[in-house]
This record gives structure tokens, C-alpha cells and sequence, in this order.
């Protein structure tokens, strides 16, 4: 995260040198008091009085357009930080969300957004005046020792409260977020099961757990607002009781012959400046922990994914699954998984439900990565090789397709640069041709919001079209014919021929027994074990020995 902070470093080093003139120049009030009781009324010179009124003025003027072009150099650097992190974060974020430990983060381009407001907005200007307190408070040891004394007790009281209000709100404001991430996780699960919800009469019941999570998140932020508040109110109060307390030591001063009126005034209005960026930060401390917290969850993320990814050259489909094995949240999903495949072979993977069929697959494509063992494709780590890079020799057809909205045709060509030709050759692969020319506009058809437009069984077509896009050398199937009719079938094998002929590997899972026909060999799992592996015919055979055995 550093890395993406200092390309925007020029932005604040700018920013930092106009606060050395802006805060210079705040000066301006009291200095000129302090020269309108020495220089002008002491002596009646209304010439004097025009000339330092010119000046201040002038100098009133350079502070407010320095104080513009620091907020806008800013407001660039969040701009800039935006740009550099909302590509990758969101990569990172989808590469995470497929690890089997993955922490569900998916707030990367609000926390970008958060930091990005922070950078535009007046919390971090505190920040940058902050080193200004030691020369204002020195400024006012100039002026007179005793007055110095009293503004640097006042400071060190301020800045005690506010190590007060970070160190009391801290833990709640962490207990919030994670609160309020699971509320809007459960609201978004219920928006995308709302008919199922409703139909099993659940409305309710999902109404009422998120009003547990967000009465939760309430009672804490109630709790947090009040120490800010409380503590807001100390400050402040505090800051009035220090403006007093400057004057009465500064009319002592006065009094005793050791100092001017004059001095009274501008020590005040220093002491004011020196204690404002303190009570500037306390004032904005949720904005700043927001920032801090949104940078701890980009750094973490960043961090996940800043391994280096093998290159990976040409493709040709030898598949090599070496003794792996996996488990998701202590519980041993595979064990000692061992096979290979050469380019062109179709494999059957065939098991009961929860037999870890899926999760075998997902390793395979590079999204889990094995506790033991390797997953290699031509010789390669899988779980090493770049997404981007890889992505175009990999098809998938997952169990449950997911469509984006769009046309037919973005999401057959994966939502990048539509290929007309290669989408074409996609879907004649896939048998889906003909299903599409029958849509209202072909392949220009907008499918609607995660292709609700669509039925089971064409979504099933567009996505077997997806996975076949371009030249993939490794095709896994999930389920492929899960939603589809006779005729569907009918295309699904003439497809599997088709990948056989480009010399695609493929694994294709299924409880059809009518589709093993068209596999060259098949791998048995059972309650995370390899049974069996081999040719269809020999395996096929073991199975309905033991079978035949189990009747007799």
C-alpha cells in the first residue's frame, strides 16, 4: 500500500510546503494587533495604520488562495490514489473472495473511496499544521516566557484528551465495523434470495436477524458518540478556559510593567492557532479512523496478493494433480488427491453430494490453493500463475451460472473486446447457436440483471459458450447438463466432441451415467477420497461389479 501512497508523494510535499506559507501567514492577525497598539496608537499615525492594513490584507488574500490550491493538490492526490488502487483492489478482492480461507472482504473500493474523501476533505489538513504547534508555542516564549508556560500546558492538556478518545473508542469502532459489514452482507443475501425468502415465508425472520446485527452496531456507536462528544465538549470548553486564563496572565504581566497591552491579544490569538489542528483532529477523529482503518484493510489486502506471478507462455493442457490435499475451516474437505491427464483427455468426475467434487475443481482452475501437494498445468503451479494471463487458455462452466448484465455477446466474450468471430465459434461449439438466433435480438439480446431474462437451460447454453471462448486448454464442467433438455444434451456431447477435437482437456462433472460414454477416463471421489481412477471402460466396470456384488 506504501508503494501506491508514494506515487502520490509530489502531491504532498506541495502540500506541506504551502503549509509552511499558510501557517506563516496565519500569523497575520497578530502581528498586526501587536503592531496597531505599538506602532499606531502609541503614536496617532494614520499613514502607519493605512500601510500595515495594506499588508494585512494582502497577506489575508496569498493565505486564501494558498489555502485553495493545498485542499486541491489534495483532492488530486486522493484522485490519483484512486486510480492507481480501484483496478488492482477489486482484483485482489476477487482473487481473495475464491480462496476456500478467504475473510469475505469485500469493501476494497469503498475503503479506496474512503481515503480518497479523506485526502479532498479539511480532516487531513490537521495533520499537515500539526508540526506548527512547537512554533506557535514558541512564538509565544518570544513574546514572554510565563505566557509560553501557560499556552504549553494548555497544549499538552489537549493533546491528552485526545490519546483519551483514541484509546476509549478504538476497539468499539473495530466491534462496529465488523457489525456493520455483516449487516450489509446479510441485507445483500437476502436481496438475492428474496423470492425464496418470501415463498418459505422467511421475510420475517431475515427482517429480524439484521435488526439484532444492526441494534448491535447502534448501542455501540451510541456508546463511542458519547465519549467523543463528551470528550469534543471538555475540549472546547477547555480551549475558552485557556483564552481566559492567557488574558488574566497577561494583564498580570501588564500590570506589573512587564509587558504591553498589545501582547495580551496576540499571545491569544496565537495560543488559538497553536491548540486549533489539535482540536482540528479531535474534532475528525472517526474521519481518521475510518482512513486508518480503510488502510489497514487495503494494505492486508495488497499484501495478500503482491506475490510476483509466474509468466505462462503457451498452453497445451497436461494436467498433473499431485497428492493434494485440502481442508476449509479444520475441516478435511480432500486427501491425498493423485492424477493426470494429457491434453485432449475428457475426464468423468463422478461422487455423492459433498464428496468434494466442486472443491477439487476449484483447485484445479488456481482459485484454492491445496494444503499439500501441487496442482500443475503443463508443468506450472497453478496457483502461481497470473490470472489475466491464464484466464484465456481456461474454461469454466460452474454450477450455478452466473451472467453479467449486458448482451449475449459481452458475456460470451468474457465482458472484454467482443471478438465477433470468436464469439460465433463459441457458441456453435457449445450447440448455442441456434438457441440465441432465437432471442429478440440474436446475440445483441440484452440479458438483464444477472441474465434474469433468460431461462435455466439458456443460461446453461450462454455460459457453455463462455468457457469454450477462444482456444482453452483446460475445460472443467460442473454439472453442464443440470438445466438442460434432450436436445440441450444432444449439444452438450456433440460440444465435448468439439473440445476433444481442439485437444482441450476436460473434466466434466455429472450423476448422468449416459454422459460417461463420451469420457476417456474417470475419477471417483467419495467423502473427500479418491476411489477409483482410470479408463472409463475398466472403472465402469469396477463400478457395476460392486454394484452387481451389493444386490447379490
Amino acid at each position: 500500500m506504501i508503494i501506491y501512497l508514494r506515487s502520490c508523494f509530489k502531491y504532498f510535499v506541495f502540500a506541506g510546503l504551502f503549509s509552511i506559507f499558510i501557517n506563516t501567514l496565519y500569523l497575520t492577525f497578530s502581528l498586526y494587533m501587536l503592531a496597531v497598539y505599538r506602532n499606531v496608537l502609541a503614536n496617532y499615525s494614520m499613514s502607519t495604520l493605512y500601510a500595515l492594513t495594506a499588508i494585512a490584507l494582502t497577506a489575508l488574500v496569498v493565505l486564501g488562495l494558498l489555502e485553495f490550491c493545498r485542499s486541491r493538490l489534495l483532492v488530486r492526490a486522493g484522485i490519483q490514489l484512486d486510480k492507481l488502487l480501484s483496478r488492482r483492489v477489486l482484483k485482489a478482492m476477487l482473487k481473495d473472495l475464491c480462496r476456500a480461507d478467504s475473510d469475505r472482504y469485500t469493501k476494497g473500493l469503498n475503503d479506496i473511496n474512503t481515503l480518497r474523501n479523506y485526502l479532498g476533505g479539511n480532516s487531513i489538513f490537521a495533520f499537515f499544521d500539526l508540526p506548527w504547534i512547537f512554533i506557535y508555542l514558541w512564538v509565544i516564549y518570544l513574546v514572554h516566557p510565563l505566557l509560553g508556560l501557560t499556552a504549553t500546558g494548555g497544549a499538552v492538556v489537549v493533546f491528552i484528551i485526545g490519546l483519551l478518545q483514541s484509546g476509549l473508542t478504538q476497539k468499539d469502532t473495530a466491534r462496529a465495523q465488523i457489525l456493520k459489514n455483516q449487516g450489509v452482507q446479510w441485507v445483500s443475501a437476502s436481496f438475492r434470495t428474496a423470492r425464496e425468502l418470501e415463498s418459505m415465508g422467511m421475510t420475517g425472520n431475515a427482517a429480524s436477524r439484521y435488526c439484532q446485527i444492526n441494534d448491535q452496531e447502534i448501542q455501540i456507536h451510541d456508546k463511542t458518540g458519547n465519549v467523543r462528544h463528551i470528550l469534543g465538549a471538555v475540549s472546547q470548553s477547555f480551549g475558552i478556559l485557556m483564552q481566559v486564563i492567557i488574558y488574566g496572565v497577561g494583564a498580570a504581566l501588564v500590570l506589573a510593567n512587564k509587558s504591553d497591552p498589545g501582547v495580551i491579544i496576540a499571545a491569544s490569538i496565537i495560543m488559538g492557532r497553536a491548540l486549533a489542528p489539535v482540536n482540528q483532529a479531535i474534532a475528525a477523529w472517526k474521519q481518521t479512523s475510518d482512513a486508518r482503518t480503510a488502510y489497514d484493510n487495503l494494505s492486508a489486502l495488497l499484501k495478500k496478493s503482491q506475490q510476483k506471478p509466474d509468466t505462462v507462455g503457451e498452453i497445451t493442457g497436461a494436467l498433473d494433480v499431485a497428492d493434494v490435499s485440502l481442508s476449509i475451516n479444520e475441516t478435511q474437505v480432500l486427501s491425498h488427491i493423485d492424477f493426470a491427464l494429457k491434453p485432449g483427455e475428457i475426464m468423468g468426475l463422478v461422487g455423492p453430494n459433498g464428496a468434494g467434487k466442486t472443491s477439487l475443481c476449484r483447485m484445479i482452475l488456481g482459485m484454492w490453493k491445496p494444503d499439500s501437494g501441487v496442482v500443475e498445468l503443463d508443468g506450472k503451479n497453478v496457483f502461481e500463475l497470473d490470472n489475466d494471463d491464464i484466464g484465456q487458455y481456461l474454461g469454466y462452466l460452474p454450477q450455478n451460472v452466473e451472467l453479467f448484465a449486458g448482451s449475449v455477446k459481452d458475456n460470451i466474450a468474457r465482458m472484454g473486446q467482443a471478438d465477433g468471430e470468436k464469439i460465433l465459434q463459441a457458441a456453435q461449439r457449445a450447440g448455442a447457436h441456434e438457441v440465441i438466433l432465437t432471442f429478440p435480438q440474436g446475440y445483441d439480446t440484452d440479458i438483464g440483471e444477472a441474465g434474469r431474462s433468460l431461462s435455466g437451460g439458456q443460461r446453461q447454453r450462454v455460459g457453455l459458450a463462455r468457457a469454450l471462448y477462444g482456444t482453452p486448454k483446460l475445460v472443467i464442467l460442473d454439472e453442464p447438463n443440470s438445466n438442460l433438455d434432450e436436445a440441450g444434451e444432444q449439444a452438450l456431447i456433440k460440444a465435448l466432441k468439439n473440445l476433444k477435437q481442439m485437444g482441450a482437456t476436460t473434466i466434466m462433472i455429472t450423476h448422468k451415467p449416459n454422459l460417461l460414454y463420451t469420457v476417456d477416463k474417470i475419477l471417483v471421489l467419495q467423502q473427500g477420497q479418491q476411489v477409483r481412477f482410470g479408463d472409463r471402460d475398466a472403472v465402469v466396470g469396477q463400478l457395476m461389479g460392486g454394484v452387481n456384488a451389493t444386490h447379490n
